[in-house]
């Protein structure tokens, strides 16, 4: 890489990390708004014995800034031991519900969202584990990530910017989550992966390089020999990512199983566009531009549409997931009625918890030809084929059938789909046509 390239790439990240870091004075207000909460919960949480221990991204230093309404605090209530046997999230809401008004969240472990003056409070029951394998749930783990993750940031002054960075970049380009409906990296993998590579700028550079059909397996902590022995102590389900990156306070986990082909691809590719063409804009979610897919329509000679979805789910991690799985299916049953997708995208809003789906497309045709077996098959292949299709004819040896669709208009197509017994199966509440071109 030049280095009036390196340069112009240092002064970007300089500019970023101004726009995305909080200030000194902002987090002082959110220690004393989490004070503030930890002073009503700690009289209950006494008398069960249980801590109140501040973890996620603030508890690291690698919060992103956003406006303070915002701002996600991961609150983990750590029960003593002895608690294993117990439904610890049932003791967690009977505390909360005597002093706050909140709302309950299914995970592995029912947990819990308080308001708490500008602030969302996400309190999490979990055991006091000091090591991994004491861990009933995946859950239970967290505070050891939070540690680990400090020391390196006290080791090594900056790195909590370099995250920063990464977990800016990632999510301006849709990578950022291990939510099913983005299948990206977690913050946790982003911190790691920073940490093993020492800087942002370092990470992507590598990452530029990596090989969309091979594996690339980091182990920090170098818990194995070799990669081979890796590929073959961890269990299969957990290899099926792109990345195996070994968790370093629990060696038998991939910190990145969630991470889709699709998602991992996307990521190499705007680290190369980055470094070829660096700007401001790679850090910060760019507005899907209506007029310029209008435009892309209009220059392949196809149509524009923008299709908004609801789900009935309210918890985002559900939605979000419900909505994906609709955006696929929606896609294969247009592609199956012969709809041309030129351009296909997927936005989920996590505050309204609605989707858009994004297509440029051509119609099919009302009438269209159906490919046959060839005579040769024999008679029990070519009677099935003319038994299915009305209008068989032969050419060339091979049977065909002249078909007649049901839909050409994506208006259409959409309103018989509402009425799909599916469309009700996956707890859809809504969908609409919001523009079409």
């Amino acid at each position: 890489m030049k280095s009036k390239n390196i340069k112009e790439i240092r002064k970007i990240l300089q500019e970023v990390l101004k726009k995305i870091k909080i200030s000194e004075k902002e987090r002082k207000e959110i220690e004393k708004k989490i004070k503030e909460f930890k002073k009503q919960m700690m009289p209950y949480l006494k008398k069960i014995n249980a801590k109140f221990f501040v973890g996620g991204s603030f508890a690291k230093h690698t919060l992103i800034k956003k406006s303070s309404y915002e701002y996600d605090i991961d609150i983990f209530i750590r029960f003593p031991l002895r608690y294993k046997e117990k439904n610890i999230s049932k003791i967690l809401e009977n505390i909360i519900k005597k002093r706050f008004r909140y709302s309950k969240l299914k995970g592995s472990r029912d947990y819990f969202q308080v308001r708490f003056k500008n602030l969302k409070f996400e309190l999490i029951p979990i055991l006091d584990i000091k090591r991994a394998e004491q861990a009933s749930n995946i859950i239970d783990v967290s505070p050891l990530h939070v540690f680990y993750v400090l020391s390196k940031v006290k080791e090594k002054q900056g790195i909590a910017d370099e995250i920063c960075l990464a977990k800016s970049f990632c999510y301006a380009q849709n990578c950022y989550g291990a939510e099913s409906y983005i299948k990206g990296f977690s913050g946790y993998a982003l911190e790691l992966l920073v940490i093993y590579y020492k800087s942002f700028l370092n990470f992507i550079k590598k990452a530029s390089t990596w090989n969309e059909n091979k594996k690339v397996i980091i182990d920090i902590e170098g818990y194995y020999k070799s990669k081979e022995e890796v590929l073959t102590e961890i269990n299969e389900a957990k290899l099926q990512a792109p990345i195996v990156l070994i968790d370093p306070v629990q060696p038998n986990r991939n910190v990145c199983a969630a991470l889709s082909h699709e998602v991992y691809a996307r990521f190499i590719k705007a680290c190369k566009a980055f470094l070829s063409n660096p700007s401001i804009n790679f850090f910060f979610k760019q507005e899907v531009n209506i007029e310029k897919l209008k435009e892309k329509a209009r220059r392949l000679k196809a149509r524009f549409a923008v299709i908004v979805a609801k789900s009935k789910k309210r918890k985002k991690d559900v939605a979000g997931s419900k909505l994906k799985k609709f955006f696929d299916f929606l896609t294969f049953y247009l592609e199956k009625n012969g709809f041309n997708l030129l351009f296909k995208n997927f936005e989920f809003d996590e505050k309204k918890t609605e989707a858009r789906y994004y297509f440029i497309f051509k119609e099919p045709k009302k009438q269209y030809l159906v490919e046959g077996p060839p005579l040769s098959v024999g008679k029990k292949f070519t009677e099935a084929f003319k038994k299915k299709w009305k209008k068989v004819f032969e050419r060339n040896g091979r049977l065909y059938a002249k078909a007649t669709r049901k839909f050409t208009k994506i208006e259409k197509f959409l309103e018989s789909l509402k009425k799909d017994k599916l469309f009700k199966e996956m707890k859809m509440k809504d969908l609409r046509l919001e523009k079409v071109f």
